[in-house]
């Protein structure tokens, strides 16, 4: 019995302004330049949506081959619309060509205007687009399980938390959380520090699929 082999994409859609930022100081009650493009996503944008604007794009790119070896195993096993943040799983020989289309995505297609049955022609009106929000998604972190993809999420979000707290405050404000959260991260590692995980590969190895390839 062959067991079908999966890589996990964890990844953040960014929604950067139309004008690019301004060098003047802005208000002190402005939200920070970085929440602007990590910002909640559209009501109407959900796992389905995102699914298949990855098909869309795949389909552009690489063609009906790439929709072929990629549809079976394709799926947004997590979305949330308020972080802006998913998981996609995607079959494991082609990680790279669905990494590639979530790159070329630049926009988000906006809700559709749905009419109802009942047309003077007795049709009904077929929906239409509205505005397409433009939109970057970027790929985080690879890995080969699931549950390392909840973990890497788990602990962007800590660290966005304190990020935001600390937003504004001043100099020896900022350090007692940062040293808080930078302690707890070491705990969990004792091989890493904070730093060197913000530095290492956007690759996970999977150590049980690389044990299986050593003894083909």
């Amino acid at each position: 019995m062959v067991r079908i082999k999966h890589r996990y994409l964890l990844f953040n859609i960014l929604y950067p302004p139309a004008s690019p930022p301004s060098l003047k100081p802005t208000d002190s009650d402005s939200p920070p330049y970085y929440v602007l493009f990590s910002r909640a996503s559209p009501s109407h944008l959900n796992a389905s949506l995102v699914s298949t604007l990855v098909r869309a794009e795949i389909h552009t790119l690489f063609g009906d081959h790439g929709l072929s070896v990629t549809q079976s195993s394709l799926r947004v096993v997590y979305f949330s619309p308020t972080t802006s943040t998913g998981i996609l799983r995607v079959p494991r020989a082609h990680f790279r060509m669905v990494w590639a289309a979530l790159s070329f995505v630049t926009g988000i297609p906006g809700d559709r205007e749905r009419g109802g049955r009942g047309g003077r022609d007795g049709r009904s009106r077929q929906p239409v687009e509205t505005n397409i929000t433009p939109c970057v998604i970027r790929v985080v972190r690879v890995s080969g399980t699931i549950r390392k993809s909840e973990e890497e999420l788990l602990r962007r979000a800590r660290r966005e938390v304190v990020r935001a707290k600390v937003e504004g405050r001043s100099t020896g404000e900022d350090e007692e959380p940062l040293r808080i959260f930078s302690e707890k991260e070491k705990q969990k590692s004792t091989l890493t520090s904070l730093t060197d995980a913000e530095e290492e590969g956007i690759i996970d190895a999977d150590e049980e699929d690389e044990a299986i390839d050593m003894s083909d």
